[in-house]
């Protein structure tokens, strides 16, 4: 199986050395202009989601940062990328074809990767000026493929404002990844890299019941959407819902090719029936 994997980086670093002695408000024409112009269908699908004006004023502040940070990312997640699709495909006991088209690409520090669309393709963007360490961007590149893998296997993109779904989809995701990208720490699967979470993982073990309790008492409400996955915190932890995804979906016994080929209203439900929630 080849890996698709459509680069930007090149013309990334082509517009640094170009606006690397400009000033801030001048890089930020120039990244219109020499990055973004090079690639015009990339940007107008990952933009339509997921701009930001203000990440995109603050990476050019911090060009040359960025700029290394990439150069060390792009051939890692190349690699990554090479070796974690295939496996998803073959754990997933998916078809090879048609697989996800991986987009390498530098964001406006709005996410650290997502999935959608470009023409045909299912389509998962990985921004690179979020890359953290190698292994923590190979259990990230797994986690978002799943999602791209399972949109592939069942003709349906996850909703991102429905809590029931979107547990269901991230503890997929959340599974998936620790299948292929085995025996890292707990809090890698969670948080791909990033310093300083070394006590999530044991809060939010300590507080399991009590998480459970809240997602389930606020399982229809758009505000439990962004505490739990969002902006917000649950207490003083953020992101609490990708371990509750996790203990949802593993305590539902499925085996990963199952959990791939199950569709939004399917997995709606068995999370909703796992709560007790009617």
């Amino acid at each position: 199986m080849v890996t698709r994997i459509l680069d930007t980086t090149p013309d990334f670093e082509a517009f640094a050395r170009k606006a690397n002695l400009e000033m801030p408000i001048k890089r930020e024409t120039l990244w219109k202009e020499r990055y973004e112009g090079s690639h015009p269908e990339v940007f107008e699908a990952f933009n339509a989601e997921h701009e930001s004006p203000e990440g995109r004023t603050a990476l050019s502040k911090e060009l040359a940062t960025v700029r290394a940070r990439v150069q060390k990312a792009a051939p890692v997640m190349r690699a990554n990328l090479e070796e974690v699709d295939p496996a998803l495909a073959r754990v997933l006991e998916l078809p090879p074809e048609p697989s996800p088209l991986h987009v390498l690409m530098v964001g406006s520090f709005s996410t650290n990767a997502a999935v959608g669309h470009l023409g045909d393709d299912v389509v998962v963007f990985h921004c690179l000026e979020w890359f953290q360490s190698p292994e923590g961007a190979k259990v990230l590149a797994a986690h978002e493929a799943t999602h791209a893998w399972c949109e592939l296997a069942t003709g349906e993109a996850f909703p991102d404002d429905d809590a029931a779904a979107l547990a269901f989809a991230e503890g997929v995701a959340v599974a998936a990844s620790r299948a292929v990208v085995p025996d890292r720490p707990p809090e890698e699967y969670f948080w791909y890299g990033h310093g300083n979470v070394d006590d999530w993982v044991p809060w939010c073990e300590e507080h399991r019941e009590e998480l459970l309790s809240t997602f389930a008492a606020g399982i229809d409400s758009l505000e439990t959407v962004e505490a739990f996955f969002g902006g917000g915190f649950v207490e003083t932890k953020w992101r609490v819902g990708y371990y509750v995804a996790d203990v949802l979906v593993a305590g539902l016994g499925r085996p990963l090719p199952e959990l791939a080929r199950t569709g939004v209203a399917e997995g709606r439900a068995a999370i909703r029936a796992a709560l007790g929630v009617d």
